[in-house]
């Protein structure tokens, strides 16, 4: 058994390992593209793509790596995000091996996940990497767009006799008593001053500049138009994410970034608020881009709309709309910095603003 870096050649051996596990792998295309595209290497800079535990020749445990860019108080600071923690149940005594290992890298300001199960998360505390201390992160606010799917996947998941005849009648009584609900977001907002936006271009840039001006005292992940189109590229060209900014004096004042995602598992396709952002954080604006992504969600045919991580405000903004709130089992959001004046900064909560965009959570979908 040897511990080896890992090369972007080791593809299909990475996805044997992925299937094995009964696990989904992201495309070679996709794979290659986190680090070809990556605006940190394309300046040919060196940088560990992860380990991966080898057995014969034959790839036996993995975990990936690339790197990301955040600011805070103007100062850049780099992020390992840790990606594609699988490992052989045979060879899982040796999980921690392919962290220390990540953790052991010194370019990283920070390393950060945001996909980690309870057991994951364990090894992540028993390691001295710290759970993102961020009440947003502990819930989910959504919307129930098609209320026949959502019925027809909760039976589908769940062992029930007769599943369709109680599939019908619950939704049947629940589309009296709660469609009005269901429906009240439609009145909220205005799509007056809203427009779509096909392609990542450069007024993302002066966006981000007010952004990042407005939020000074935030970690933030660089949203510039380099680091927006390497991250939603895939999706917008396979029609998987939209974006909607928001028009005032006929100038460009707020964006919403959506990506829908369909799960094989439950049958349901959901749509996520990836980001949102208004200069001032404006009530109005705010309102009208989050109700305009919800329908955009259903002229989509999504079942489900989420939010999740939003700040405070924002979240006083969604519920004006009157979601569902659901508690979620875990927080999934982890980081650990061997910087000790960073590591102190990010320990408190209100320095932090995560979002879709951070770690590892859109290579999943």
């Amino acid at each position: 058994m040897i511990l080896r870096k890992v090369f972007i050649k080791d593809y299909k051996k990475i996805k044997k390992l992925f299937e094995k596990n009964k696990l989904s792998m992201i495309s070679n295309k996709r794979w290659k593209n986190i680090w070809l595209k990556n605006p940190i290497l394309k300046n040919n800079k060196k940088w560990v793509k992860g380990w991966v535990i080898e057995e014969n020749k034959k790839i036996v445990g993995h975990f990936g790596s690339y790197p990301t860019q955040y600011f805070f108080k103007n100062k850049s600071y780099i992020c390992s995000v840790l990606h594609g923690w699988v490992v052989d149940k045979k060879f899982r005594s040796f999980s921690p091996l392919l962290l220390n290992k990540l953790f052991m890298d010194k370019k990283a300001d920070l390393f950060l996940c945001t996909t980690a199960n309870p057991t994951v998360g364990k090894i992540f505390k028993a390691m001295k990497a710290k759970q993102i201390a961020v009440n947003s992160l502990n819930y989910s606010l959504f919307f129930i767009l098609n209320l026949e799917k959502v019925i027809e996947s909760f039976f589908k998941t769940n062992k029930y006799p007769l599943k369709k005849l109680l599939s019908n009648i619950i939704f049947f009584i629940l589309n009296i008593f709660i469609k009005r609900k269901l429906d009240s977001w439609k009145n909220t907002y205005t799509e007056k001053s809203i427009i779509k936006c096909k392609k990542i271009d450069p007024q993302f840039d002066y966006l981000w500049k007010k952004n990042k001006y407005s939020n000074i005292n935030k970690f933030l992940f660089n949203r510039n138009t380099q680091w927006l189109e390497w991250h939603l590229g895939y999706f917008l060209e396979n029609k998987k994410a939209w974006i909607l900014l928001s028009k005032k004096n006929k100038k460009i004042n707020g964006y919403s970034i959506c990506i829908e995602n369909f799960n094989k598992r439950d049958g349901l396709k959901k749509a996520f608020l990836v980001d949102l952002f208004s200069i001032n954080n404006e009530k109005e604006t705010s309102i009208n881009l989050i109700g305009a992504s919800i329908n955009e969600a259903k002229k989509r045919k999504c079942h489900i709309m989420e939010f999740r991580g939003i700040n405070k405000l924002q979240k006083s903004y969604v519920n004006s709309f009157y979601p569902l709130s659901k508690k979620l089992l875990t927080n999934p959001f982890y980081y650990k910095s061997n910087n000790n004046k960073l590591d102190a900064i990010l320990s408190n909560e209100k320095f932090w603003l995560p979002t879709y965009l951070d770690g590892d959570t859109i290579v999943n979908f």
